[in-house]
């Protein structure tokens, strides 16, 4: 039993340690609570936008890919001499 209360004593920290512990596991229940309520109410979201969608719609919902944007050319760089910025 003098290896449990020894350990428990913490070398003398224990009122530093055991309630940083508490603190941080009362964080972290706090984190998963709060993502699995934003996880309930995210699904809630999605099942109304869903059936909000297929009420308005008559054909599939995803577009075909003939209707899909073409991709844009990207810019190229400008031409010029790389000792055009030295300074002097």
């Amino acid at each position: 039993m003098e290896g449990v209360s020894t350990f428990l004593a913490m070398g003398g920290y224990a009122a530093y340690v055991w309630p940083a512990y508490g603190v941080a596991a009362i964080i972290l229940i706090a984190f998963a609570i709060d993502s699995w309520r934003r996880v309930r109410v995210a699904a809630a979201d999605l099942r109304r936008m869903e059936a909000s969608n297929t009420a308005t719609k008559s054909g599939p919902a995803m577009r075909s890919r003939s209707a899909a944007p073409k991709p844009t050319q990207a810019a190229t760089p400008a031409t010029g001499s790389s000792d055009e910025f030295a300074g002097s």
